[in-house]
């Protein structure tokens, strides 16, 4: 090969070089801090080497105190892996709604998430497609790991989206582990959402590969377990009738659990919904004034 077509060879490969590096980046697993990183109380482990960051969001938890009555552990939705300051800033304005005496509320940063309040370990895909059996078992162990640590009476999950899709799949594939949970804005039953997504795009229907469907773990959820889904009027992205279809499954199963619409409200505004507050107190009235030792 002469030199001449060498040197026109190199730009070529060069940019083939670089593709294969940028995919093999889009689908390596994010790097979080380990606990050690961490400030003090701002990471848990997650029972499988790694650790998932906490953002205190309200509530007592002061050390030397009486152990909250209730741990509340909100969990953000999707963002490719990334969270701004903006949307953890969203959570704490919810968490501020969300004080009382005996409450405890932190936001859980999903596995694999990169956030300026701090990272956690574990894979997040870049596009979205992770909620994965070990991604869902790193949050059951965080949660037992603060249950031991911070030894609620109970433990609530609110979680909004593929956070609300998480404490779904938490609920039926690792049964216990949380005692109740609020669902804003679902994608509960996720194939026929993901073709609804593609559909709004015009993107070819291609089905998640990588996640687990809430709907298919209902029957684990232990009876009796308090569980609201509430979804915006307006919200044409997980649309009512998803979180819908898990509640009548869940229902149907013994779990008490209801549905309701929220007029006014899109996709993201309904964490500015002021229901939050309110049904987050009947989840808690509805719960056992003492629960039996795990």
């Amino acid at each position: 090969m002469t030199a001449l077509r060498m040197a026109r060879l190199r730009p070529y490969a060069a940019g083939i070089l670089w593709t294969f590096l940028v995919a093999i980046a889009s689908v390596a697993p994010a790097r979080g801090q380990g606990c050690t990183d961490l400030p003090p109380d701002r990471g848990v482990s997650d029972g499988g080497g790694g650790c998932l960051a906490l953002v205190p969001a309200g509530g007592t938890g002061t050390a030397g105190r009486a152990p909250p009555r209730v741990l509340v552990v909100m969990m953000h939705g999707d963002g490719g892996g990334a969270l701004e300051q903006r949307h953890v800033d969203s959570w704490l304005r919810v968490g501020r709604t969300l004080r009382a005496e005996d409450r405890h509320v932190v936001l859980l940063i999903r596995p694999g998430y990169q956030t300026p309040a701090g990272s956690s370990s574990g894979w997040a895909n870049p596009r979205d497609d992770d909620y994965t059996a070990a991604n869902i078992a790193r949050v059951a162990g965080a949660l037992t790991a603060l249950r031991r640590t911070s030894n609620p009476r109970h433990i609530v999950l609110i979680g909004h989206s593929g956070g609300a899709a998480t404490a779904a799949l938490v609920l039926g594939r690792h049964p216990g582990v949380a005692d109740a949970a609020l669902l804003l804005g679902c994608p509960c039953d996720v194939p026929p959402w993901r073709s609804h997504r593609n559909s709004q795009r015009g993107a070819v229907d291609r089905p998640w590969g990588n996640s687990l469907n809430p709907l298919s773990f209902v029957s684990a959820i232990p009876q009796g377990t308090p569980v609201i889904a509430a979804t915006g009027v307006e919200d044409d992205n997980t649309l009512p009738r998803f979180a819908r279809r898990w509640v009548e499954l869940a229902s149907a199963k013994g779990v008490d659990a209801r549905y309701e619409d929220v007029p006014g409200h899109g996709h993201g505004s309904i964490l500015r919904w002021d229901g939050i507050a309110h049904h987050l107190q009947a989840l808690i009235a509805a719960l056992p004034q003492e629960t039996s030792a795990r």
